[in-house]
């Protein structure tokens, strides 16, 4: 059962596309999430952060203007438990079904509401979702495990 009490990060340089996601999101029961516009103001929030976030939700481009690498940032960070980053283009999405620990996710472009509900059942209650067969949607997804990191 899904808690709706995830801490999420929303991070894109455009304003109209946190706002966008932010509503989706609220739309879906998830009022917890704190939108950032640049990779400065992210790297703020993760380094201040007293818990983790349970999921980044991020525009790529935005930390590749940088000079850093958002999927492996992620990856190695153990104040971001799951990732949802996109770009701009098509979807399609394998099994999750025997996917264990954090999920990061590459889209190739901005996420729409079938797609981010979808994501977040797996990421709240990852067993039913998995279960479920999510894969039914035709979104690519890329997932990577966590050495010696749990979630719940």
């Amino acid at each position: 059962m899904p808690t709706k009490s995830l801490r999420i990060l929303l991070a894109a340089e455009r304003h109209e596309q946190v706002l966008h996601l932010e509503q989706m999101l609220n739309r879906l029961g998830y009022f917890r999430v704190a939108p950032v516009h640049s990779f400065e103001q992210l790297l703020t929030m993760v380094e201040s952060a007293i818990e983790p976030f349970d999921l980044l939700i991020a525009n790529s481009d935005l930390a590749r203007r940088a000079g850093v690498d958002l999927p492996r940032f992620c990856q190695g960070n153990p104040e971001i438990r799951h990732a949802l980053l996109y770009q701009s283009a098509e979807l399609e999405l394998p099994d999750l079904s025997d996917s264990q620990g954090a999920i990061n996710v590459s889209l190739t472009q901005l996420p729409d509401i079938d797609t981010l509900k979808s994501f977040m059942d797996a990421v709240d209650s990852p067993q039913d979702a998995r279960a479920n067969g999510i894969a039914k949607l035709g979104l690519r997804l890329n997932r990577r495990r966590y050495v010696g990191r749990t979630t719940s």
